[in-house]
């Protein structure tokens, strides 16, 4: 799967080693010539990987009783699903007391990678004001950070995953400001509310909690066959040409998934680009893709992180009503209007935008629209996310524009 990254980008990707453990039933139709049965259920999180073990982030596996204890001495032996290296880019700040600059962590969205932030950070890098430092990752199947064992992908893992690149640059451990843009913004959610101690500001951009429904982009075969998860780990990322590469990307995940004018948009924007040795290489991962939807977008796991959140929230200020340590949150959001936002005010709709305000609570939560601006609003709208985000990052102020 990975072959040709030496040649591609200089880099040594070494990959899993084979499994052990049985094939699963698409894949045992597929080698003896047959088709499974399609059928989809409705996506469950806790189904689709068995129960606990993606869910949350762990691999739970029974500790067998003693000779002694009896059956009934059974108990659940909890084990944290390890963590996968990520690829990352850092760049240092700067302050005008060459005191240690704020940290902000950005985590891209579906179909992207770290490079999603360039512009933004070269326009921190060129300015003359006070800047943080930046972290930006590729999560697990996204640009040059690797699937990993597909049972362990999920929200908590991925956040855990995050989670640990930030501690190994974070040598302040001081709370760090956590930028998620998109389906990253679920994956930041998640992380919130499980280190509820790491993070000053949240910043959830153009998301909301809703489940996402998929027949809305791969049409109705979808709801019936899923992603065909067979031919996305058939994917090779690298290949002799970026025609051979962005040729086997269409359909990759199955009918209805990376149809060829998306994937010219990412020949477009570099995301499937060609080496200087003329070699084609692709950021997209099909099989990384299918996964994130399926677990991450599908499943209403934002709406149970955000309520974890407010609970531990309500605690604290119950506990301390003067206690100013709690994360405030922050939805950066593009204008309904426009026809691109995926945060929708949605009123009485569970998940939506009005929902997620009356879970948090006004208190600690802030509501911002940035005008002219589409989904990704960190590239539409550079100078007012540059300015909102130095002022969020120093100072905790909360982004406003005049209506």
């Amino acid at each position: 799967m990975w072959g040709g990254l030496d040649e591609a980008l200089g880099v040594r990707v070494q990959p899993n080693a084979p499994s052990s453990t049985p094939p699963t039933r698409d894949e045992a139709a597929t080698a003896s010539g047959t088709q499974p049965a399609p059928k989809r259920a409705p996506f469950s999180l806790f189904d689709f990987f068995g129960g606990l073990d993606a869910a949350l982030g762990v691999s739970v596996n029974p500790k067998q009783p003693s000779p002694s204890a009896g059956a009934a001495a059974q108990v659940l032996h909890v084990t944290p699903a390890p963590t996968q290296t990520l690829r990352s880019v850092f760049q240092p700040g700067r302050t005008v007391d060459n005191t240690e600059p704020p940290l902000v962590v950005l985590v891209h969205g579906l179909e992207s990678h770290s490079g999603t932030w360039d512009a933004l950070m070269s326009r921190f890098a060129a300015s003359k004001e006070p800047s943080p430092s930046f972290l930006a990752v590729d999560l697990r199947g996204h640009g040059l950070t690797p699937v990993g064992e597909e049972l362990d992908f999920g929200p908590a893992t991925l956040a855990r995953d995050v989670m640990a690149c930030v501690t190994a640059h974070n040598a302040s451990a001081e709370k760090f400001i956590l930028v998620g843009h998109s389906m990253g913004a679920r994956v930041a959610t998640r992380l919130v509310a499980d280190f509820p101690n790491k993070v000053s500001h949240l910043v959830i951009e153009d998301m909301d909690a809703r489940q996402f429904d998929g027949t809305k982009y791969f049409g109705e075969q979808w709801r019936v066959n899923g992603f065909d998860y067979v031919k996305a780990r058939g994917f090779c990322q690298s290949g002799e040409s970026i025609h051979e590469v962005a040729s086997a990307l269409v359909g990759a995940a199955g009918p209805g998934t990376f149809q060829k004018d998306r994937v010219d948009g990412y020949v477009a924007r570099g995301r499937v680009f060609a080496a200087p040795n003329g070699r084609g290489f692709s950021l997209i991962h099909p099989l990384g893709f299918a996964l994130a939807c399926d677990t991450v977008l599908v499943s209403d796991d934002m709406q149970l992180a955000l309520k974890k959140i407010a609970v531990t929230q309500g605690l604290r200020d119950r506990l301390d009503r003067s206690n100013h340590d709690v994360c405030s949150i922050h939805l950066w959001r593009a204008p309904e209007l426009s026809g691109q936002s995926s945060a929708a005010l949605a009123p009485g709709e569970k998940g939506g935008v009005a929902w997620i305000l009356a879970t948090i609570g006004e208190h600690n939560i802030h509501d911002t629209v940035f005008p002219n601006s589409g989904h990704s609003v960190h590239n539409d709208a550079q100078e007012a996310y540059e300015n909102a985000l130095r002022l969020l990052a120093f100072t905790g102020t909360p982004a406003t524009f005049e209506q």
